[in-house]
């Protein structure tokens, strides 16, 4: 079986042998390729407890969907654990306006299962889109209404 450096450098980073992942991408010719390993090295450089690190690797990823998918992982972790200011400025380096407020919905909703409604209110109002932010707040409502109900 043989291995593609990209696999390489998956392993590495999974691994948490970063520096080696590094290196291993530096061969990569292909530019889908190598954005999709500086994503791969950016979430293990996150999951090995390097934040900044992490936020450096993906703003220097060169593909905005690699990019943004580094960025939404990062935010979503960072409001899983209860970081919400700063999952909310990880969203803000997401340039365009959909994919932000994509990550900001799932922010807000990962408040209101938390139970912190007036959180997630407040968090979907950093949304860009009327559209988008009209939805937040239905079903930031409807999950505090289910809550409350709930015996």
């Amino acid at each position: 079986m043989a291995f593609t450096l990209l696999d390489i450098v998956e392993q590495q980073a999974r691994s948490n042998k970063i520096d080696a992942a590094l290196d291993t991408m530096s061969r990569i010719a292909d530019a889908a390729d190598w954005s999709t390993a500086m994503e791969v090295i950016a979430i293990g450089q996150f999951k090995a407890g390097d934040q900044h690190g992490s936020l450096h690797t993906a703003k220097l990823i060169p593909h905005e969907i690699n990019r943004c998918g580094v960025l939404m992982h990062i935010a979503f972790a960072q409001a899983r654990l209860g970081h919400v200011k700063g999952a909310i400025v990880t969203a803000n380096h997401i340039k365009a306006p959909l994919r932000r407020d994509a990550v900001l919905l799932g922010i807000a909703l990962i408040q209101a299962r938390a139970d912190d409604i007036p959180g997630a209110l407040a968090t979907a109002r950093n949304m860009e889109g009327e559209l988008a932010r009209a939805r937040a707040y239905r079903e930031v409502s409807q999950m505090g209404t289910e809550r409350s109900a709930a015996p």
